[in-house]
């Protein structure tokens, strides 16, 4: 009984460990938040979280596909031994080579353990006619032949055929702007393809393990590297951003193992810690050596190596391997600054586009408009100057209707609605919050104003279409709003019949809590505005 309680608490450890590793911040844990209390936890809005449940779904497949391979999971220390069954016969030259190398057969005794670089090699008959010499002479990145290697080509050769087509498509979208930033960080140009094997070249991947972006940043490490997670973008998907980060990691890991990459690899997967505890326990540094017997590292990091050796023999000689790729062209693109918060239909509309092309070439927005504060955005090349003059163009009111508001004591969500006039199903959902008890006070919630005519919860989504009259924070009786308001020379606003600090925030583009500060203005205050009263609305 004891020995079962053992194994079952192993198990168990052995599970909770599955977190995606590289992406693991080795350096301090951050403190427990619940799941309403984390910006990065809500979900995106419609369009952006269609495109990361179907690049989840994606790599969800491609591991279970290594899973009923027989490639993942396996014990620890277990090694590649069984994944040569992936698509050999006994009578393939391939097996017959292994077995002149190895001293086993795949009917036979289990295959050794992987050998350390160049004590035993491969002959694939895709390759023929290449010799070993130009071979490496190809890549700038170590990559050799064992029967580790050998194991994922012949996965993604059949059981991830048609992932793996997609991914080698994809590439060429990406790794133009990926080799220029390895090459500006000084280092080798096929890290790409740990790219391929981490997202298959999608800027929206998301595994289980919240891993997100073309490089699988989890929050954490990302934050290390300058990349911005929260309710409004998630720039572990921007490609650029995200290449930037993840060649500082790698160059940082290549120095932490002495320019060993087969270690700097693993320590992307596991977390650089792992793989040095390794390196103590095991007492060897030779990466072959600790996949084949060592017991530190996982399965999933044991045979991610191998699995990028694999891709990147792949992508350098599909016709061999068997795949006709029609591959797609590098976009141009060409940026241009955003001052405030912006509607991306607006946006579209004036630079001459569709939304989905201005949504494609910004993966990291994740609502349906830019962030409050400004964002820079990408368009395509030859659009920036009309998107600029029709930008200048455009009043606060045509760009975008909503605010932001701290809950305060005493605030229950059908107040805070009943106050802004909208439904209290429209603040959840564009806030991504599934019940009102999830929120608190000091919650920062985003208020769709009554008179947005676009965005995830505004116009014709909202369920309830009756707009109640605002009470408190609205002042006297409704009157036109003027379109062009100006403050004073000293930065001062004189309040309006009709004005609400919202709509103040709205006039100027600043936001509700700035007003605040300004003006001293919390509690009741903030709910009194009085007609002719002044208030600031920029710093003098």
């Amino acid at each position: 009984m004891r020995l079962h309680k053992d194994l079952a608490l192993a198990l168990a450890a052995l599970l909770a460990a599955a977190a995606h590793p590289a992406r693991a911040a080795e350096p301090a844990a951050e403190p427990a938040q619940t799941e309403a209390a984390r910006p990065e936890d809500s979900a995106d809005d419609p369009d952006a979280q269609q495109e990361v449940d179907r690049s989840a779904a994606e790599l969800e497949a491609v591991r279970q596909a290594e899973e009923k391979a027989g490639l993942l999971p396996q014990a620890p220390g277990a090694g590649p031994r069984d994944a040569l069954g992936v698509g050999l016969d006994p009578a393939d030259p391939l097996a017959r080579d292994l077995g002149a190398a190895l001293g086993s057969d795949l009917c036979g005794a289990p295959l050794a353990d992987p050998q350390p670089e160049g004590s035993v090699s491969v002959t694939l008959p895709e390759l023929l006619g290449i010799s070993e010499e130009e071979l490496r002479a190809k890549y700038d990145i170590p990559v050799e032949l064992n029967d580790a290697v050998v194991a994922y080509i012949r996965f993604f050769q059949t059981d991830a055929r048609e992932h793996f087509s997609r991914w080698l498509s994809r590439s060429t979208r990406y790794i133009p702007m990926m080799r220029q930033v390895l090459e500006r960080q000084g280092l080798p140009l096929d890290l790409v393809y740990l790219s391929m094997i981490e997202s298959g070249f999608s800027a929206y991947a998301y595994s289980f393990a919240r891993a997100a972006g073309p490089w699988q940043f989890v929050v954490g490490t990302s934050k290390r590297y300058g990349l911005t997670t929260d309710f409004w973008v998630d720039e572990r998907r921007d490609p650029y951003k995200s290449t930037l980060a993840a060649a500082k990691y790698l160059a940082g890991l290549r120095e932490r193992f002495h320019g060993d990459w087969y270690l700097a690899w693993a320590g992307y997967n596991a977390g650089e810690g792992k793989v040095s505890r390794a390196i103590r326990k095991e007492k060897t540094t030779d990466f072959w050596r600790m996949m084949g017997k060592g017991r530190t590292l996982r399965a999933e990091t044991k045979h991610y190596v191998p699995k990028l050796i694999a891709a990147a023999l792949i992508a350098k000689h599909p016709e061999r391997f068997g795949f006709h790729v029609e591959y797609e062209q590098p976009p141009e693109v060409e940026e241009a600054q955003v001052p405030d918060a912006t509607d991306l239909h607006v946006i579209a509309k004036a630079a001459g586009i569709s939304f989905e092309q201005l949504h494609d070439l910004n993966p990291e927005l994740r609502r349906f408009c830019t962030p409050p504060g400004g964002w820079t955005l990408k368009l395509p090349k030859g659009t920036r100057d009309t998107f600029l003059a029709a930008y200048e163009k455009l009043g606060p009111a045509e760009r975008l209707s909503f605010t932001d508001h701290r809950v305060e004591k005493g605030e229950p969500l059908a107040k805070i609605a009943r106050a802004y006039g909208v439904t209290e199903a429209a603040i959840l959902r564009t806030n991504g919050i599934k019940s009102y008890r999830q929120i608190k006070v000091g919650n920062i919630l985003v208020i769709p104003m009554a008179g947005a005519s676009r965005g995830m919860l505004a116009g014709s989504q909202l369920e309830d279409h009756r707009r109640p009259r605002a009470q408190g924070r609205t002042v006297a009786a409704a009157a036109p709003v003027p379109v062009s308001p100006r403050a004073g020379s000293d930065g001062v606003y004189t309040v309006k019949p009709g004005d609400s600090l919202w709509t103040i925030a709205a006039k100027f583009a600043t936001t509700v809590d700035k007003l605040k500060r300004l003006n001293g203005l919390n509690g009741r205050r903030a709910r009194s505005l009085q007609v002719g009263q002044t208030i600031a609305v920029r710093e003098s």
